[in-house]
């Protein structure tokens, strides 16, 4: 996460708000000038001046030689446009994933990659009496679950290198935490296609997961059945990978 370094000032609140309250008006005016800022907010030119300059410096705005004012930087679009395909890919998977859970009787979830993180974006609870549940927004470790294996393997091998912590953190038993292992276990999955958490993010969880890559092949999501492990055997994975890949496939066409 990037720190924007907001002027300090008697209350700190107020000064994020004020922050923010200038991307707001840089997001609906398209361009904004000093002047124009500090009349629309009731603060000081200066103030005004040194808020543009910190979200300049942060990317969050943009200021091009020859340009008056201030425009959307790219760190704003690029969280705009994130937002944006956070919805598309949510509403194109819904019934896919519906279907699948019902075809499967097990939870199946949708993960975005938000490195060093997976975050579950939706679900689809099974029936069962014991069954994983979904916490829409939970956050873990990438390298500890089947979704966040899936995307990571698909992403350049240094990248991988500098989003992730030097020392892998572990949330259960078998959780990988050597980066040799995990180097030697995302080359598997990007030739076998599939990935697998054997009860390396929750004692006695199994899951399988696979990316959801968009038309030119870029991944987009993952998503991942999970179950007791006593239901979901390592012997029935590739089975329920074949699954997935179905399921992946017709929400990519959906794009």
């Amino acid at each position: 996460m990037m720190d924007v370094n907001i002027p300090s000032a008697t209350d700190p609140l107020a000064s994020v708000t004020k922050a923010l309250d200038v991307l707001v008006l840089a997001h609906d005016r398209g361009e904004i000038g000093v002047t124009e800022t500090a009349r629309e907010l009731g603060i000081s030119r200066s103030t005004a001046h040194r808020i543009l300059v910190t979200l300049q410096h942060a990317g969050f705005v943009r200021h091009d030689p020859g340009q008056r004012g201030y425009s959307p930087g790219p760190q704003l679009v690029r969280m705009g446009l994130d937002a944006i395909a956070h919805l598309d890919i949510r509403r194109q998977a819904r019934r896919p994933l519906e279907e699948l859970s019902e075809k499967l009787q097990e939870t199946v979830c949708l993960y975005m990659l938000d490195a060093p993180v997976v975050r579950l974006v939706d679900g689809v609870e099974c029936q069962q009496l014991l069954r994983v549940s979904v916490p829409l927004g939970q956050t873990l470790p990438a390298h500890v679950t089947a979704a966040g294996k899936a995307l990571l393997a698909l992403c350049d091998p240094a990248r991988v290198r500098a989003t992730l912590p030097a020392v892998l953190p572990a949330t259960a038993a078998a959780s990988i935490t050597e980066w040799p292992l995990l180097e030697v276990e995302l080359e598997e999955i990007r030739v076998r296609g599939w990935a697998a958490d054997l009860e390396e993010s929750a004692h006695d969880l199994h899951g399988v997961a696979v990316a959801v890559r968009n038309r030119i092949g870029e991944p987009l999501a993952a998503i991942a059945v999970h179950a007791p492990a006593v239901r979901l055997r390592e012997q029935d994975m590739s089975a329920v990978a074949t699954a997935l890949q179905e399921t992946a496939t017709t929400i990519a066409r959906a794009e």
